[in-house]
Formats: structure tokens, sequence, C-alpha cells
């Protein structure tokens, strides 16, 4: 730990709504790095790890400081940065006004690029781009939120890799649908697949195993937890630079607005619907 305090957005128990906290700055050890946030991504992991429902490696240690994605800049060299903070694993939220990780989850983001750009790439630019491997030779794709953060971007990857993303309203079978919405969607995007095809998920709770997807058509549905690729995220960085692809902002809120934020991504009662990803920022930007 340091001397400062920083403010953080977060819940000293399960079931309480973020709210700002005085916390330490944790100062980087050997093998990390000290990152000033400058813009946070919020994800649906985020309403869940504050609903105490997501699952963490090791018992959680309160206050609870959620976020996956940050951009920023190394507090020590002032040079830009994108992370994932690997919440599951270290329990380092974005949250925050500074947030200390492993140098290995830590990549270089180039100075032209805005930090509110690039928040939303970490999470949903890894997802997609492992959901794309995982489709294979597939020549058609659909997508069932084609306008949503993964979706969004998984099609602009598929199509750069020269597979044809289908829209959900044209009718005919699929070599490979892609679920990132859940629910009643889900079992129609399983529907137009074609026999032996592929069926990707990232809604694990919408694939009950011997349940409404079953293998008569010879189609395994398969979950993808994705998993931290630094190189993967560093290419990925380098596309968002070159232009050649989009991370889809819905919102910029204020860091202290956490609450409506997570609102909006948990589609409560009431909140406005959003495409594209919802982003903190700290201070006063």
């Amino acid at each position: 730990m340091t001397n400062e305090e920083m403010v953080a957005v977060g819940v000293t128990r399960f079931g309480e709504e973020p709210r700002p906290l005085r916390v330490p700055v944790r100062a980087a050890g050997a093998g990390e790095v000290l990152v000033r946030v400058a813009a946070a991504a919020v994800n649906p992991a985020d309403v869940g790890m504050v609903a105490g429902t997501y699952p963490w490696d090791e018992p959680v240690r309160f206050p609870l400081v959620p976020g996956y994605d940050v951009a920023g800049t190394d507090a020590a060299t002032g040079e830009p940065v994108l992370a994932f903070t690997a919440h599951k694993a270290t329990q380092a939220g974005g949250y925050a006004e500074f947030v200390t990780l492993p140098a290995e989850l830590v990549v270089p983001l180039p100075p032209a690029v805005d930090p509110v750009a690039a928040a939303p790439l970490p999470l949903a630019g890894l997802t997609a781009a492992q959901l794309l491997d995982a489709v294979g030779e597939a020549k058609t794709l659909l997508i069932n939120g084609p306008g949503g953060a993964i979706g969004s971007l998984l099609a602009q990857l598929a199509t750069e890799r020269g597979i044809t993303v289908v829209p959900v309203t044209e009718p005919g079978p699929v070599d490979a649908a892609v679920d990132v919405a859940g629910g009643a969607v889900a079992r129609a995007a399983f529907d137009r697949v074609r026999d032996g095809g592929r069926y990707l998920t990232v809604v694990p709770e919408f694939w009950v195993p011997g349940g409404p997807f079953t293998g008569e058509r010879g189609i395994t549905p398969e979950v993808l937890a994705v998993s931290y690729d630094r190189e993967q995220l560093a290419g990925l960085v380098a596309r968002l630079a070159a232009g050649e692809l989009v991370a889809r902002v819905g919102a910029v809120l204020p860091l202290h607005e956490a609450a409506r934020a997570h609102r909006i991504v948990g589609r409560a009662a009431g909140a406005p619907r959003v495409s594209g990803k919802v982003v903190l920022v700290p201070g006063d930007r």
C-alpha cells in the first residue's frame, strides 16, 4: 500500500448499489503496473459481482470494486495503456482512479486512440475473437445480438475473415450460430443451424444439457468462457488503431454514476436501452 487514497466505486457487501468509496492506492510491486484509469467499461459480469452471483477463484475481499476493462496511462511512465483486470483471479477492479495489475494484463495503447473508444475492447474483443476461432470453417454465421458489444465486434471480425454474417431476419439455415443474448432468441438461433453445424453461446444458463438444445441434429452446443491472451488483445488494439475495428460505445457516464450504469446494463425496469458498452470515466472528463 501507499499513503495515498483514491476514489473507487464498489460495495462493502453483496446486494448494495455501487457507491463511491475512499480506498488506498496499492503501489505496484515487481512485475506489476499501476494504471491511472481514464475509462472503464461496464460488463454484465460486473452486475453479477455486486449481486454476489459471480464465480471468483477465491473468497471475495471487501470492499469489492468491479470492472474488467480499463484504459488509461501507466502511472510510472505516463504511457497510454489498455488492460484486462482478470477480476476472477485478481479481484482488482477498474471502477477506480487507479488499479494495480500484473504487467502481463497490460498492453500499450497508441496515443492517438481515445481511451473511451478503447475501454470496451478487452473482455468483449477477446470474447469475439475466441468465438470466431471456435466457429471454424463456417461460411455463414448468425449472431443473435449483432448490435451489442460482443456481437458487433464478432460481426466485424467474421466479415474480415470472409464469413457471411446472416441477419436474424433472413430465413434459411446457417453453418454456425452464436448466442450472445440468451432466452428465447438463444433457441431461435439454435434452430437456424444446419444439421451438423456449430452452435456457441456465452450465456451458459440458457443451455441445459438434455434440455431444449439436444443433439439429435448432430449439433453439440458449446459454451465459451473467455481466456486472457495478451498477443490476441494487442492484435485487437492494432486493428482498432488502424480504424479496422470499432468497439461500440453506447453511453459515457461519470464514475460516480456506476449504479446507474448497472441499471442500464442489467436492463432494470425503467432504465434506458443502450446499444454498445457503457463506459465510466473518473474525474471531470
